[in-house]
Order: structure tokens, then sequence, then C-alpha cells
């Protein structure tokens, strides 16, 4: 008996075969997006998580500023939406501010604005945040440590903050997600920087990380209530949509992100297949390195992981000194010490390079990966003909929002977990 596996990569990549069940030990297809993303949202600001209705927040004359994190799956029906329950409130378009951190890799950002009428949008500002600017942040307060936290200007003179974004696995923070837009990405470059640390790989998502409580006081302290975040879906959709207080909607946040994006065994397998789909971030390199790191937690030491692209995407920094390096552990040093921006990637990529055999395919030069102590894949064939080995493996759609993890098997039979395990 076989099963058929279909995999989505790239913008139009389709990888199918018949697997035999008994080889078969995971399946996780990536969530379908929901179909009424608008009516979803009125309906969570109408009734949120533990606060009153959002326009309750609002009286004229109110500044306020929607902090919108970059990469936001369908930003644009989440603006447009927010905007359109505000109206009773009497806040004017021209007494609202968009702001968005700016980001490391160069990809332009689409404007949020795009579903309102052009009336309305002409008047909202919509802002990326320039943390090199020291006349662009203020003094917000004092943190527990004693360092003094600036934000963007605009969110410290504001009267009402709403943070909107994504809760997604985060290497570093553990979950992404609610207080994460604002600090350090709305703050300085010296504030930015500690982002740039080595992820844990040692540590899991609920595990206590520094930089997050860090992140939760300066928004305790800028007095943000209010939050709207998405669970992501393939397709560069949304699953589910959350409104309400900023802990609360991360709790449930979290629950959720593991129903969809969570996938666990009970033992290694050899064979690791990983399929990364184009997303609101883009399709490169960091997709691929949080793809290896779910690989690498699930498949043998010395196994082999298989990554499914359309990669075109250019060498980062981080690349470069993984591939002037004599092997990829030897590469792990020089990365810690002189971290690059793209470095929690590039040491993912390293590290799943020392576990196990990592096969990329992709629409890159050969001798690329190669460079970078992988194994170059150049069609679906030599995929096919990579799993007619024996032995269990596992497959896994749009892996880059993943997180691998091997649990107990009563564990796993007590948990709420979306893959399949034949």
């Amino acid at each position: 008996m076989t099963e058929r596996v279909r995999l989505v990569y790239g913008t139009q990549g389709l990888f199918e075969m018949d697997c035999p069940r008994e080889r078969l030990a995971l399946l996780q297809s990536a969530p379908a997006p929901c179909q009424n993303l608008a009516e979803q949202l009125l309906d969570r600001l109408q009734m949120p998580l533990e606060l009153p209705p959002l326009v309750h927040f609002f009286t004229p004359g109110d500044r306020a500023v929607f902090a919108l994190d970059r990469h936001t799956p369908e930003a644009a029906t989440l603006i447009a939406t927010l905007w359109n329950s505000l109206a009773p409130s009497g806040l004017q378009p021209s007494d609202l501010v968009i702001l968005q951190p700016a980001g490391l890799d160069g990809r332009p950002q689409a404007d949020p604005r795009t579903q309102l009428p052009e009336d309305i949008r002409s008047q909202i500002v919509w802002k990326t945040h320039d943390a090199t600017d020291e006349t662009a942040r203020a003094y917000l307060a004092s943190s527990s440590r004693g360092d003094r936290i600036y934000l963007a200007r605009e969110l410290v003179e504001s009267d009402v903050v709403v943070s909107i974004g994504t809760i997604a696995y985060d290497a570093v923070i553990g979950y992404r997600g609610t207080s994460s837009v604002f600090y350090p990405s709305l703050s300085s470059v010296e504030a930015i920087q500690k982002l740039h640390g080595q992820g844990h790989s040692e540590l899991g998502p609920e595990d206590d990380r520094p930089l997050r409580q860090e992140m939760d006081e300066v928004a305790w302290l800028l007095g943000n209530m209010f939050t709207v975040q998405v669970i992501p879906s393939r397709s560069k959709g949304v699953v589910e949509v959350l409104a309400g207080a900023s802990d609360a909607v991360l709790t449930h946040g979290k629950e959720l992100l593991a129903q969809e994006w969570r996938v666990s065994l009970d033992r290694r397998v050899p064979l690791v297949v990983v399929a990364i789909e184009e997303d609101d971030a883009g399709h490169g390199w960091a997709q691929v390195g949080a793809a290896l790191e779910t690989a690498r937690n699930l498949v043998t030491k010395g196994g082999r992981i298989v990554v499914l692209t359309e990669l075109t995407a250019p060498l980062t920094p981080g690349l470069d000194l993984l591939r002037a390096s004599r092997d990829a552990r030897s590469a792990l040093q020089p990365l810690r010490k002189r971290q690059p921006p793209d470095m929690v990637s590039a040491i993912q990529i390293a590290q799943a390079a020392d576990w196990a055999r990592v096969s990329l395919l992709s629409r890159l030069d050969p001798s690329i990966a190669e460079e970078l102590f992988l194994f170059s894949l150049e069609s679906e064939r030599e995929v096919v003909r990579l799993l007619e080995d024996g032995g269990p493996c596992a497959f896994i759609e749009s892996a880059q929002h993943t997180y691998g993890e091997i649990v107990a098997r009563e564990r796993r039979r007590a948990g709420t977990g979306a893959n399949r395990e034949s």
C-alpha cells in the first residue's frame, strides 16, 4: 500500500510521489487559509480576549499608531478592516500612522493601505522607522535593569497604540508576535544588534529567553494593551486571527500555532524532506535556515535532509563566511564572533550540514550549494531516486513555519498537533 505525497514549494513547484505507508513516518501538510478574514477579524474586534471592543479605546482627537510587523500576511486586509471598525470612534485618518520596522534584507515593503479608499489612504501616514536617525526616536523609560529605552517618536507621543503582527516560532526569542514588533526593531541600531545573537538550538520555544522578556517589559512601559495577531497559513494567507489583550492573545496564539505548525516524532528518522513555499518574507536563505532547523531536530545523525526550493537568492554575508570555511562546523565560531545580519540563518544552515547530509533542490548554480557543504539537486527525479532508499521518512510542507521536536509517544497522543503519522 502506498500514499500519495504532495508538497508545494517555491511559487510554482509541486513535488509528488507515492510513498509506501510502512516508510511514511510523517506527512505534515500546511494549513489552508481562511476564506473570510475580514469577517473573522470584525468578530474578534467586537469580542476581543480580556478587553472591551477596540472602538472603546479611541476618542476624537486621539493620535493613534498601528505598529505593523514586517511580513505580516494579509496586512492590507487587516488594516482596512481595523479602519472600518473604528468609524464610530471619530478617529480621523490624518491622526493615524502605520509604522513598520525597517528590513535587513533590502526587500521593498508592500503598501498596507491598498484596500482603503483613496481619500482615506492619502491621509493615513505609512512610515518605515529609521533606526539610524536619532531624531526619529524618543526616550520612553528605564527598564527594570536600568537600561534607558528609546522607541520611535510616533509610539512615545501617541495616545493609542495597536500592535499588529504574526505569532510564529523564532530561533532567538522563542515566539515572535505581540510586543516583539516594538523592541528592538522600532528602537535604535544598538538595540537591534541584540537580535543578531545566535539562536539557542538547545532551547524549546517555551523556555525563558531574556530578550523576549525585555520586549514584553518595553510594551508594558509603552502602555500597549490591544493587539491583533495572525497565525500564518500556506500561500501567504492566514489560518486564524486573534485580537485583544497581548498576554491573552499570545497564550491562545501559541496553542493555535502548535495545532497548525508544531511537528513531532517519537524517534528520529533517517530521511526528512522539507518543502519551502514562498511566504510574505520571501523565498530566501532565512526560510532555508528555519526549515533546516526543524529537519535537524528530526533527522538521525548522519541521515539525509532534502530541501525543496526554487531558490535564486544571492549569498548573504554569513553564507560567505560559511563557504570560506574548511567545513561546516568550523564556520560556527567566526559566525558567532563577527555576527553578520544573517547570523541566525547561516548558523542554522551550518549546523544542519554538520549534522546530516543536506541535499538542496534550487535554481542556483550547483557550485554554490557545494561551497556551502550542501549536495546540489537539479531535478525532482533526483529527489525521487534519493527517496528510493529504504527506511522511515518524514515530509514537511512550508517547513520554514514549523518547529520540530522528538517527544514520547504518550505525549504525542495527548497533544493536538496537526501532523499525520502513518
